[in-house]
């Protein structure tokens, strides 16, 4: 697990065996707007980045927020 992957699973509280194919808007039932909000937030400080508009509506599953911080120069670590 990267350091992405871990902070999406505990986030929403999902089991530790959840796979990245598996965070994604449409498989979380608790990942809503307010979520969203707050996982921009969590992300923002974890990763020291800023997200825009445009960013962050696209920030809909852990392939597209890994994509968007690996275009920042995020590398994510494996924990």
């Amino acid at each position: 697990k990267d350091n992405l992957q871990q902070l999406l699973i505990d986030f929403f509280d999902l089991p530790e065996g959840t796979l990245p194919e598996q965070l994604t808007q449409k498989g979380i039932a608790t990942w809503d707007s307010l979520a969203m909000v707050q996982l921009i937030a969590e992300l923002q400080g974890t990763f020291n980045v800023e997200f825009d508009l445009d960013e962050i509506e696209s920030l809909r599953s852990y392939e597209e927020i890994r994509g968007s911080l690996a275009r920042k120069g995020i590398s994510l670590s494996a924990g």
